[in-house]
């Protein structure tokens, strides 16, 4: 077993300088000098730091080493417990504005490997051993790994077997002895330009006739015929933290992965044109259910934050002595302990698997990640009502340092609150409902766990309806009588 390196975040910096698979404005970058990337990095320093500073919370025993929380398989409801805490603290460092940190895909191999035996084998490799060695390999080496999971929006119309453009997918062209050649496409592939290695595969929905694209793998970041292209940046470096200091401390870079005759040995493959295999990937290995545990518990982070800032707002213009805003800003409140406790009855839920996982309900967790965005707009929109137009009027950092334009501080000074303070809290009230940055959180929120429609469907079609209708045909039994 190799050394875990916990005290060296510099161990993730190093892997992070050199790569040459990452483009940003139409350039290829170095992610460890970008400005666009440093206040994720940073981010994801920290969540390494906090494995060294508080490693009761942070790490689990791994024999005689430690290993990341987010990796331990839970066989308990108290697993989940400390499971949840570490979730908390790591989205606590961006206050639930970074999506995809490490332990979300971790949550996910976690699972995978103790389910792993579903994945099976062919004449060429033992998917099910790959996925526990791959599973140990990440936790041995405490690596950051993303995923590519959703195809690019080409022709939804057509099945992928049908598919005309070669980059609709992800497929495998080709194949031998010593593994796969894979070319196509994954769209929101957030955080891979940081990341070390992406799991790649599809989510539930293949059909036969798809065999090509029924593929998933682990893929290094830096493997020839890999172009990681990434949107536009949200980071102002022109401008100081003052006046962005959301963006410019936790932009998300979301990136388009196109993959060129990718070679990929057979020890890093886990389905290989099988369908039904694809099919089961994130549904029967409860990988779903982990990462969505994972996910509501970073959107609790998120809530907490939007709800904070308007509450400050309301208090800082005078406007929390009006019932109307208190209904408001209850209303928030009110949000912040739902989704308080689906977290906690995802966790007191759960079920045990056959495996012997604790899993957490999935009804519980769909329910918050179906309901979450709408509960979003409301913050977004109750902080939008509450700074109106005096968050469109902020002056610049730098007016404040303008000896001319020192009427300022009286001018826009509540009385309670100095010019200075009101102007930065309305800063962040602009970037977390307003510019660029706010917005795609809000898109982000309506889109990252799925199509809000399926989500809400598929809720519908598995849900436990069996009490709920018996306690109908009692009423009518009863009318009988």
């Amino acid at each position: 077993m190799q050394t875990y390196e916990f005290s060296a975040k510099g161990a993730y910096l190093k892997r992070m300088k050199g790569r040459n698979s990452v483009y940003l404005n139409g350039v290829q970058v170095d992610v460890a000098t970008s400005p666009a990337f440093s206040g994720a990095i940073g981010c994801i320093e920290k969540y390494y730091d906090l494995q060294e500073e508080q490693s009761d919370i942070h790490c689990f025993k791994d024999g005689n080493q430690n290993a990341a929380i987010s990796l331990l398989v839970p066989s308990t409801v108290e697993d989940l417990q400390r499971k949840r805490k570490s979730y908390k603290a790591v989205a606590d460092i961006s206050f639930g504005m970074l999506g995809r940190t490490p332990d979300f895909i971790n949550a996910a191999l976690a699972t995978l490997y103790a389910h792993s035996k579903q994945l099976g084998s062919n004449p060429f490799a033992n998917f099910s051993e790959n996925m526990k060695a791959y599973y140990n390999y990440v936790k041995e080496n405490n690596l950051f790994v993303g995923h590519g999971a959703i195809n690019p929006q080409i022709d939804r119309s057509l099945p992928l077997g049908s598919q005309i453009n070669e980059y609709a997918a992800v497929r495998i062209v080709s194949h031998d002895q010593k593994g796969i050649v894979v070319t196509g496409a994954k769209m929101i592939v957030t955080l891979a330009p940081i990341a070390d290695e992406l799991l790649i595969f599809n989510m539930p929905g293949l059909k036969p006739g798809d065999e090509d694209y029924a593929v998933s793998f682990a893929l290094p970041i830096d493997y020839p015929g890999v172009k990681i292209i990434c949107r536009k940046p949200m980071v102002k470096p022109v401008y100081h933290h003052f006046d962005h200091p959301l963006a410019n401390a936790f932009d998300e870079i979301d990136a388009y992965l196109i993959l060129n005759e990718v070679f990929i040995p057979w020890d890093k493959v886990f389905v290989f044109r099988d369908v039904d295999k694809s099919n089961l990937f994130y549904d029967k290995t409860f990988a779903r259910n982990h990462t969505g545990h994972q996910g509501i518990v970073r959107g609790l982070s998120k809530a907490e934050l939007l709800t904070g800032i308007s509450i400050q707002l309301a208090k800082m213009l005078k406007l929390d002595g009006f019932i109307n805003v208190q209904e408001k800003l209850g209303e928030l409140t009110s949000y912040v302990e739902l989704v308080k406790a689906s977290i906690a009855w995802s966790e007191a839920d759960a079920t045990l698997s056959e495996e012997g996982v604790i899993t957490p309900s999935i009804s519980a967790i769909q329910a918050i990640r179906y309901n979450f965005p709408k509960m979003y707009e409301t913050m977004v929109k109750t902080l939008q009502s509450l700074a109106a137009g005096s968050m469109l009027s902020t002056p610049h950092y730098q007016d404040f340092l303008n000896s001319d334009l020192s009427d300022l501080a009286s001018s826009l000074s509540t009385g309670e609150t100095d010019a200075l303070s009101r102007t930065k809290l309305l800063n962040l009230a602009w970037d977390a409902s307003g510019d660029g940055f706010g917005q795609r959180q809000l898109v982000y929120e309506f889109f990252h766990a799925g199509d809000p429609m399926r989500i809400a469907a598929g809720h519908f079609l598995n849900y436990d309806k069996s009490n709920m209708i018996n306690m109908v045909d009692r009423v009518l039994l009863h009318d009988n009588d």
